[in-house]
């Protein structure tokens, strides 16, 4: 993960350690931020089109068949971006390959592709990678109002997945229990981060409310 930054207030401008917040802290040139984003996308939708197979029918096999568990990649990839643009761009290189890496590698198992879900995943890929690339950036960077959104966010479609989807829609407890508690252990540990859990939890209603009509949207197309 990104290095912690120790922020202090200079004249009315935020600064940390001698860099303004706006700036990135990453070393890597471009080419290697998009070769890593398109790497771990192609490996986590492959992964994912085996497991579907392996996990079967346990308390596991939502986290290959959910949206969550896709969106931690460009989150975590678009923090190392060096603007929000950046970010956004690397999550939805990220989400991209991960619809590219699933589908290839369900069609080499001999699973046959549809274009109609095909193209509505990748148009979901790029909502998704643009929202949660620059949540990754926010949670790494952000200061004043914004602090703890970019957390908030993700803990958020979470802990949505598991009440809306595996609680109500289809009632699965033991689905929605792994996802509440990866809900819980994403609020930890990215609370930790520059210390913004207060700020996570501030922004996490608001958050919860725009997971509920995402979900809810998603689920009725």
């Amino acid at each position: 993960m990104p290095e912690e930054w120790r922020s202090a207030t200079v004249g009315g401008t935020p600064q940390v350690t001698g860099r303004t917040v706006s700036r990135s802290t990453s070393r890597w040139p471009a080419h290697r931020r998009v070769a890593l984003a398109v790497g771990v996308g192609l490996v986590i939708g492959s992964v994912t089109s085996v497991a579907q197979t392996l996990l079967g029918g346990s308390a596991l096999a939502g986290l290959a068949n959910a949206v969550s568990p896709w969106v931690v990649a460009p989150f975590l990839i678009g923090a190392t971006g060096r603007g929000r643009r950046s970010a956004a761009a690397l999550g939805v290189l990220t989400c991209e390959a991960e619809v590219a890496g699933y589908n290839l590698t369900a069609a080499l198992r001999g699973f046959g592709v549809g274009w109609p879900p095909l193209l509505l995943w990748v148009v979901a890929g790029l909502v998704a990678g643009i929202a949660f690339g620059a949540a990754g950036h926010s949670w790494r960077t952000a200061a004043g109002r914004e602090r703890g959104l970019g957390a908030a966010l993700l803990v958020a479609v979470w802990a949505c997945e598991a009440v809306v989807t595996y609680g109500v829609i289809l009632g699965y407890a033991g689905h929605a229990i792994v996802f509440g508690a990866v809900a819980v252990l994403l609020l930890v540990l990215l609370g930790r981060f520059r210390r913004q859990g207060a700020a996570v939890l501030r922004w996490l209603l608001p958050a919860v409310g725009l997971g509920v009509v995402g979900m809810l949207a998603l689920h009725a197309l």
